[in-house]
């Protein structure tokens, strides 16, 4: 008999159990739950229990992702400025998913996690959202109120993802690399990406953008405030090596990594430096020196399960921070000071449409005379080469006459 009661009992509090879960959990989820839309002649407007997210087709190919809190909030138009009209597009609605239809292209959105997904005419997936990542959190800089905006995308292993303008760290596949789109002196960053899966993704941001962000930070030491005070350091310039005066510090840290792999190693300077050098147990990782280095840069380095040490070598009046991350098959953009989290998917699957289609829409750029600044750079005839000949690219420009 007591054998009976017990059981009956434990029936009870399994069903009690079962009943809380399947009643809590669409609360828990409440936050990425359609709550419902409303098509319009340019977009599609998903209401979600905490923000509001629309999709605009822009063309038969590419897509605007924009979610927000306050409908009225208003940004500048910076970048998009042709008069491109929005293509035909049609909406379906299942049980589970969310449908919008372009010529080239499909996005589906999960109703009940609000995942965004993104496939061919045919129904293959080229891009998905990370579930549960898009994240929007107010904020404040400087005592303006503002939005912390962030999206995760899947990124399979076999993935290889280009661009984000032009860097002195010398990584060509950006899988897995941490960088800090920031404009200086040598350093040009552009919130774009290309993927050898066929689309191009712009993190639409005209503030400060973290591209998969390293958030785990090593305590760092200072050893020696004058090391190296006055020391002369040869350093590689734009006229050859040179010996230049550095006023040098030196740090130590240790940090401790959870399981084998390999991690992204960040360095922040701070400010720019004509020197970056970190070691982790003993073997640089980063290590260059040019009169006009970048404040960060960034490592992808294999780590053993455990704690590791490093060693940083930089100029006192610098304030250095180092932090790492385990690498993923996710790609994430976060952005510190934003209105709305705003991203646009195009598809090609050629880079060259891709190119095509970024350009349409952005406007096409006027041809350029060549650098006009540079007067007393290198001897170059005004009328032939400055004034008249047209450059396509800055960069290009000056290394050639370098």
């Amino acid at each position: 008999m007591l054998c009976k009661i017990s059981e009956v009992g434990f029936k009870i509090k399994i069903n009690t159990t079962l009943f809380l879960f399947m009643n809590l959990f669409p609360i828990f989820c409440q936050g990425q739950v359609v709550e419902g839309f409303k098509q319009q002649h340019d977009k599609i407007e998903i209401n979600l229990s905490n923000g509001i997210l629309s999709i605009y087709p822009l063309t038969e190919s590419v897509v605007r992702i924009k979610f927000y809190k306050d409908a009225g909030e208003q940004v500048p138009e910076l970048i998009f400025n042709s008069e491109a009209t929005s293509p035909e597009f049609q909406v379906s609605e299942t049980h589970n998913n969310l449908r919008i239809e372009v010529k080239n292209m499909i996005v589906e959105m999960d109703k009940q996690s609000g995942k965004l997904s993104f496939a061919d005419k045919s129904g293959k997936i080229f891009l998905s959202e990370k579930a549960g990542s898009r994240k929007l959190v107010p904020d404040s800089v400087m005592g303006e109120p503002c939005f912390l905006a962030e999206q995760s995308f899947e990124s399979p292993n076999d993935e290889f993802i280009l661009g984000l303008g032009q860097f002195q760290d010398g990584h060509y596949n950006l899988k897995g690399v941490s960088r800090r789109l920031t404009q200086v002196n040598s350093q040009i960053s552009l919130p774009f990406i290309y993927s050898s899966k066929g689309y191009g993704l712009l993190w639409h941001q005209y503030g400060l953008t973290d591209f998969n962000p390293a958030d785990n930070f090593v305590a760092l030491e200072k050893q020696d405030s004058s090391a190296g005070k006055n020391k002369m350091a040869e350093v590689t310039t734009t006229t050859g090596t040179q010996k230049v005066s550095q006023d040098q510090s030196l740090y130590f840290g240790t940090f401790k990594v959870p399981v084998d792999g390999e991690y992204s190693i960040f360095l922040d300077l701070g400010d720019m430096d004509n020197r970056q050098y970190v070691v982790i147990d003993g073997e640089p990782c980063i290590d260059m020196s040019n009169f006009w280095l970048p404040p960060t840069a960034c490592a992808l380095v294999d780590l053993e399960a455990g704690e590791h040490q490093v060693q940083l070598v930089c100029k006192s009046s610098n304030t250095p921070k180092v932090s790492w991350k385990l690498t993923d098959d996710f790609t994430t953009f976060r952005s510190p000071n934003a209105k709305l989290l705003d991203y646009v998917v195009f598809y090609g699957p050629s880079t060259d449409n891709v190119i095509a289609a970024y350009r349409n829409l952005s406007g096409n750029v006027p041809m350029l005379p060549g650098h006009m600044a540079s007067g007393n750079a290198v001897n170059v005839t005004r009328r032939e080469r400055i004034w008249w000949k047209p450059s396509g690219n800055f960069g290009e420009e000056i290394s050639r006459w370098m």
